[in-house]
């Protein structure tokens, strides 16, 4: 299947997306029976070694890119797909109308990548400050934000970053990255020391779904056993029954907002329980 991949590939951007829905594997349900259990978070783990052939590590989440020509022609308008840009815009346009913030608001952006949604706010007027684990993002954001005369506070670094701000932000920010997060329920339980009162947390685009056949584990699809496989990259679903107990045991409360006209439509907001 990667070799079909490969060749779908070297044609364009589409084809390759059309050969993701040729495979999956099924999944193996046979799990412990507490999700927020070692030994659930074990299985997971050795199956992404089975799958990726070596154990994970934060590591594996490279990209390997120039950082000018990508300045220039990031993702998703390097494919020169129609159909990917335009879904992709339409999403940002999604989460900015969603995240409705003042203006000036303060925003921490995990996993920004390409820098698109960090762009965009920032030319907004928000004070945002973007973490990624890549130094070639965190390169490449800094110089988009400098042809733009931006000011972008980027940095490298991991998710378990969330312990270790010391000052808390009106919005914390997960575009199509929270489900790279090797330890997401350190993930969530910090979510509290960063955010302001009245503040708010935002998952986009993330495989958050009741569709999903277990709590939490690696997601069996054919685009993500490709990114596992070839790219180590970790690729993590939750149903979302799971994942609103989740926050609700960490004092958060989920709202949902759904934009049909793109595939990374889906938005949750958290925001904190009134007593």
């Amino acid at each position: 299947m990667l070799r079909m991949l490969d060749k779908a590939e070297a044609i364009s951007d589409d084809e390759l997306r059309k050969g993701f829905t040729q495979f999956q594997m099924q999944f193996p349900l046979e799990l412990p029976a507490d999700p927020d259990s070692a030994e659930y978070r074990k299985a997971q783990m050795k199956l992404y070694e089975w799958l990726h052939g070596k154990p994970y590590s934060v590591a594996n989440e490279v990209s390997a890119f120039d950082v000018q020509s990508a300045a220039s022609r990031p993702f998703p308008f390097y494919t020169e797909s129609p159909q990917t840009v335009g879904n992709h815009i339409i999403s940002i346009g999604h989460l900015i109308r969603t995240l409705n913030l003042p203006p000036k608001s303060s925003i921490l952006e995990f996993g920004p990548g390409w820098g698109n949604t960090t762009v965009w706010l920032a030319r907004m007027g928000y004070d945002v400050t973007a973490v990624d684990i890549e130094q070639n993002f965190v390169d490449l954001i800094r110089e988009r934000a400098r042809r733009k005369s931006l000011q972008v506070n980027a940095m490298q670094g991991d998710f378990s970053m969330i312990h270790r701000f010391e000052r808390r932000f009106d919005a914390v920010l997960f575009f199509e990255c929270f489900h790279h997060c090797s330890d997401h329920q350190s993930l969530i339980a910090g979510l509290d020391r960063v955010i302001a009162p009245g503040g708010k947390a935002v998952f986009a685009a993330e495989p958050i779904t009741d569709d999903f056949p277990i709590p939490w584990g690696l997601r069996l699809d054919g685009e993500s056993l490709w990114a596992i496989r070839k790219n180590g990259w970790l690729e993590l679903g939750f149903q979302e029954t799971y994942f609103r107990a989740l926050l609700a045991r960490h004092g958060w409360d989920l709202t949902k907002s759904v934009c049909p006209e793109t595939p990374w439509g889906v938005i949750f907001t958290a925001t904190r329980r009134s007593s």
